[in-house]
């Protein structure tokens, strides 16, 4: 017995729903990662802090570095984005479309709410990099510990 396209539909429609539910539940509450997306794509994503830094690393195949807009308030980072399906359909019609397309966003907290310098932020190969410099009051500094004698 097969399933009808429009069954397929909803079930991949109602599997969508439970991840985003997921994401949203378990993953930002828990993990304290960040807020999933709204739209069709939640880019995956790790934060981490140094010394002088926090760092964070989205994926974001497809999306060209003038759709990007990112904002920074306090210790919130939004990253915003539109994802521009390549190629179209060239006159066809489409078979199958797994990739997402469309605007997106993601939020993060911070570790830290007070920031200096220059945010920087980098493309290569579908892998966003931003790093933002921490105040020089939240940098850690090594204590060097003298000996008398």
């Amino acid at each position: 017995m097969s399933l009808a396209w429009p069954a397929i539909k909803e079930l991949l429609m109602l599997r969508e729903k439970l991840n985003q539910l997921f994401d949203e539940v378990l993953v930002d509450r828990t993990l304290g990662v960040g807020a999933p997306s709204s739209g069709p794509y939640c880019p995956t994503a790790d934060l981490f802090e140094t010394d002088d830094e926090v760092i964070i690393i989205l994926e974001i195949p497809g999306v060209y570095s003038e759709t990007i807009d990112l904002q920074l308030h306090g210790n919130k980072l939004r990253v915003a984005g539109e994802i521009v399906r390549a190629g179209g359909t060239q006159g066809g019609q489409f078979v199958r479309m797994e990739r997402p397309a469309g605007v997106f966003y993601r939020d993060f907290e911070l570790p830290v709410d007070r920031f200096s310098g220059s945010p920087m932020a980098e493309l290569e190969r579908g892998v966003l990099t931003v790093r933002l410099p921490k105040a020089s009051e939240l940098r850690r500094q090594r204590v060097t510990i003298v000996e008398e004698g």
